[in-house]
């Protein structure tokens, strides 16, 4: 589960421009009680948490923890659940994911991975491109974080807490729906995107970049790192669509009662982040000062 987050993690840390501000609060329309969404970097340990001006304190008010994905029922996936999820993440049983890719394509792709992984494209032959995309960002991730493998992240750790102190915990999403949205365009375009990280070959100064502008809160600094990086297709896949989902769930639930949404900083500001959303339907959203 950890290879599917990752990946998603790398699509939505940011899309915005502003302040740098990561705790918001939503009022207004005859809400009793406020709730908040927390922008949070999935490569950032648990522990930044405390550099947030704010969070402890309103935690202990609120009644539910909503994530993007419901953290811990994942952790609690049968065999059979699991099986089924890495089969949607394997190339069909009548061909071989060096199929997709040209001689040439082929050279380029065995370079990156040689640089990367010490591999070639014939060692992931059985995989989707997308999985390999997956294999070789969690690669990257642990080479700019060595103890991510047991590392708690910010996601994780405010599920668990939740837990600890008796408060409800729910997703925004299902693992069928990320899964979909991953390895539910064509092969295709999934080999398309692969070609386009190799070719690009800078996803670990791009990492490296986007979580020190987080550390800093330096939301602009992050935009302008993510803006070159992320493309049409997946800026309307990953943040827009997302995006208005969520905000149709949010403002059925802030009546009902008093949550904290902690979602990838991505989806907080801009003209289709959640936070103009939320405006736009009347709500007032204001940042966490202390």
């Amino acid at each position: 589960m950890r290879r599917l987050f990752t990946l998603m993690a790398v699509f939505q840390i940011f899309a915005s421009s502003a302040s740098g501000q990561l705790l918001w609060e939503v009022t207004g329309k005859g809400i009793d009680r406020p709730s908040y969404i927390l922008g949070t970097h999935h490569a950032v340990p648990f522990t930044f948490c405390d550099s947030i001006p704010g969070l402890m304190r309103i935690f202990d008010k609120v009644d539910c923890v909503m994530g993007e994905l419901d953290m811990i029922k994942m952790d609690q996936m049968s065999l059979a659940q699991q099986q089924q999820m890495r089969s949607v993440m394997m190339m069909p049983a009548d061909t071989t994911l060096e199929s997709l890719f040209s001689e040439e394509e082929q050279n380029l792709l065995n370079s990156y991975l040689k640089e990367v992984m010490g591999a070639n494209l014939q060692m992931f032959s059985s995989l989707k491109p997308m999985t390999l995309m997956v294999t070789l960002q969690n690669k990257i991730l642990m080479d700019v974080i060595p103890d991510i493998a047991t590392m708690t992240g910010m996601d994780k750790y405010m599920q668990t807490l939740a837990v600890s102190k008796g408060k409800r915990v729910s997703g925004l999403e299902t693992v069928e729906y990320q899964l979909n949205l991953l390895y539910g365009n064509s092969l295709q375009e999934q080999a398309s995107a692969l070609l386009e990280m190799a070719r690009k070959n800078d996803s670990k100064e791009v990492l490296m970049e986007l979580t020190e502008a987080y550390k800093s809160q330096d939301l602009k600094a992050l935009l302008e790192v993510f803006n070159k990086q992320m493309t049409e297709y997946e800026y309307n896949a990953f943040v827009l669509v997302r995006n208005r989902n969520w905000v149709e769930q949010i403002k059925e639930l802030l009546p009902e009662q008093s949550t904290i949404f902690v979602v990838g900083s991505g989806h907080l500001l801009g003209d289709d982040g959640l936070i103009t959303l939320l405006k736009d339907r009347g709500f007032k959203v204001k940042p966490v000062k202390k």
